[in-house]
């Protein structure tokens, strides 16, 4: 049996997942320990966990034990979201954990990356996928909460915390510095307030 390791940091985690030659030995075993289609796997290099396609039909997803509250968002949000949008959601096939890892094997939706698709379509098709996932934001809004209220972190925390990394994470992706962040400092610096406020009125 593949062990996953323990990796202490998330810069650790990276670095490992980062390396098909380690990772990916271990997400095929999880799958065979399934009697799962393993013999042509993609290793997704974008995301925040380690995902791999087992074929055309499933999804491998596994969470290092620092990211267990995003398993747990992620299995409460599927189910939350099934038959509830326009659009498909993936159906939970199996949950399990290896090593304190939790991970999930789900459906795998048909089409292709946004990134990928995004540069070569018209710009009357960008408009009306935008308008799509305004709808599809929308509809998720509207669905109930459910058990997700108890999951870390809250929503001010949480959009503090975006707020907190906006900057450094947009001049990271190659955002121009210039003549940019003079409104939206202050734009960031209001938005805070208004969250220290509304904790406080809460509480």
């Amino acid at each position: 049996m593949h062990s996953l390791p323990g990796v202490k940091t998330i810069e650790a985690f990276h670095a490992w997942r980062a390396d098909p030659s380690q990772c990916l030995p271990a997400a095929l075993d999880i799958a065979r320990s399934h009697g799962l289609p393993h013999a042509d796997p993609h290793l997704f290099s974008t995301g925040t966990n380690l995902v791999v396609a087992l074929d055309d039909r499933l999804i491998l997803k596994i969470f290092p034990p620092l990211l267990r509250h995003q398993f747990m968002s992620e299995c409460l949000s599927l189910a939350q979201l099934g038959g509830r949008l326009g659009v498909p959601v993936p159906e939970i096939v199996i949950e399990g954990e290896r090593d304190q890892w939790p991970y999930l094997v789900v459906t795998r939706l048909k089409g292709v990356v946004g990134a990928q698709a995004w540069p070569i379509l018209p710009e009357d098709d960008k408009e009306r996928v935008l308008g799509q996932i305004g709808e599809t934001i929308a509809e998720v809004q509207r669905a109930p909460v459910g058990e997700l209220s108890n999951v870390e972190p809250r929503w001010p925390e949480f959009i503090s915390g975006q707020i907190e990394g906006c900057r450094a994470r947009h001049e990271r992706l190659g955002l121009p510095q210039k003549n940019f962040w003079t409104g939206w400092t202050r734009f960031f610096a209001r938005r805070r307030r208004r969250f220290r406020c509304t904790r406080r009125r809460s509480s």
